[in-house]
């Protein structure tokens, strides 16, 4: 048993778990037809115009009430945009209504590509002709996948939601997961603010296939910066004391912040991902910029880093007589799914036949801002769980070969379907 609020919720019943097989069996061509439409569609975060729109589009016909772009976003605060930079108009929100009053069930989907060159064939989406048409930018981690199920999850339960149970069903499109950007703006904008249930997934991730991980642990709190040092151009033959070198600054602050991870803390990471500086091989460099991320394993542990990050940039820059500025554009926090929610899960998952076997026990080790939802919803008192599906995976994550089984699809809108139809009360 679950407890929501004030309601303990159950397993499903066999009725409901044959309707959602045969819906599901019935999607199963439609699944991949979506996920090879959003592989070739691939957008960056904050940019996803189209991937938006497509899917806004497809929710409304299926009766959703739906908040795209400015709406969605309202006027919360979009980490990692720059401040001159267009208000992005992305991600969006679909809401239906049971008949009666219950639980409010959130779905949460990514929908963001990332800034890679898809590989040439035999690579199967380029071999196939589904590949990326966006030069450069590809779905490289799984999140084409992601919202073929979300949509695929709404279609199977609309009917359902629609004439039976009580509370309300809402699916979340977020832009911006990679860099860990946009969960901040959906808790800010109050997506989750009365959510009884989150539900979050990720496809792959260790996970073979045919199994779904339930007990899903050590997501690590993240920091990412952008450091921005000014000094002062000069000759660098003819008088390199009246410059303020901001390249030998940063350079410097790249090798301080790295020797920062000496340390007992478990999990404590450091990564200087990007340093770009100077003008020409003759100009003292008067510009530089750095992107910079930090890890932890507990929230705690990562404020002390980022104070002493913040400490030793300063320092530096006073040194060197160096302007400079450090800015969050990326968070996420440490979390690790409540056992009873992992317990529910994973016997829904059971019973369901959605996955052949199950993970109570899974090491995440890496960052997701859906972490920021769940605990934004934990912390009011709901419940909140984010599970790893098991795919056959062709190259890691965030390479020009990663492709995923597709059979993952089906299985994942199973599951995900089960739970939230039980949790309102479907069956």
């Amino acid at each position: 048993m679950l407890e929501l609020g004030e309601r303990k919720v159950g397993l499903p019943g066999d009725l409901l778990l044959q309707e959602l097989r045969r819906r599901v069996a019935e999607a199963s061509v439609k699944l991949i037809e979506d996920r090879r439409r959003f592989h070739a569609l691939a957008e960056l975060g904050w940019r996803e115009r189209q991937t938006t729109a497509e899917i806004a589009e497809r929710l409304s016909a299926l009766g959703y009430a739906v908040t795209a772009g400015g709406e969605f976003l309202k006027d919360a605060r979009l980490l990692g945009v720059e401040p001159d930079a267009e208000r992005p108009q992305t991600g969006c929100a679909a809401e239906l209504a049971c008949g009666g009053e219950g639980p409010l069930v959130c779905l949460r989907i990514d929908i963001d590509a990332l800034p890679i060159v898809e590989a040439a064939s035999p690579h199967r989406p380029t071999a196939e002709g589904w590949a990326s048409r966006t030069t450069g930018v590809m779905h490289a981690c799984g999140h084409d996948g992601h919202v073929a199920i979300g949509l695929g999850v709404a279609r199977v339960l609309a009917p359902l939601v629609a004439q039976a149970g009580a509370g309300r069903l809402r699916l979340l499109f977020q832009p911006a997961e990679e860099g860990v950007r946009g969960g901040r703006a959906l808790v800010d904008a109050g997506w989750v603010r009365d959510a009884d249930l989150l539900l979050g997934f990720h496809i792959g991730f260790g996970v073979p296939p045919g199994t779904v991980a339930v007990g899903v642990r050590g997501f690590l709190a993240t920091e990412k910066l952008r450091i921005r040092l000014t000094g002062r151009a000069a000759h660098a033959g003819k008088a390199p004391e009246r410059g303020r070198n901001a390249l030998l600054g940063a350079c410097q602050i790249a090798l301080g912040l790295h020797g920062l991870a000496q340390s007992s803390a478990p999990g404590l990471r450091v990564n200087v991902g990007r340093l770009e500086a100077g003008r020409a091989f003759n100009i003292v460099a008067d510009q530089a910029e750095l992107l910079v991320e930090l890890r932890a394993e507990r929230s705690e542990t990562l404020r002390d880093l980022s104070e002493r990050a913040r400490r030793l940039v300063e320092g530096i820059a006073t040194a060197g007589e160096l302007g400079s500025s450090i800015e969050l554009i990326g968070e996420a926090a440490e979390w690790s799914n409540p056992a009873p929610l992992a317990s529910w899960a994973g016997e829904i998952a059971r019973r369901s036949r959605a996955f052949d076997r199950i993970l109570e026990d899974h090491l995440f080790g890496a960052s997701e801002d859906a972490t920021l939802l769940a605990r934004a919803v934990a912390e009011r008192g709901g419940q909140a769980g984010y599970f790893v599906l098991g795919a056959g995976l062709s190259a890691d994550h965030h390479t020009p070969e990663f492709d995923f089984d597709e059979e993952v699809l089906a299985r994942g809108v199973l599951m995900l379907s089960a739970m939230a139809a039980t949790a309102l009360g479907l069956g």
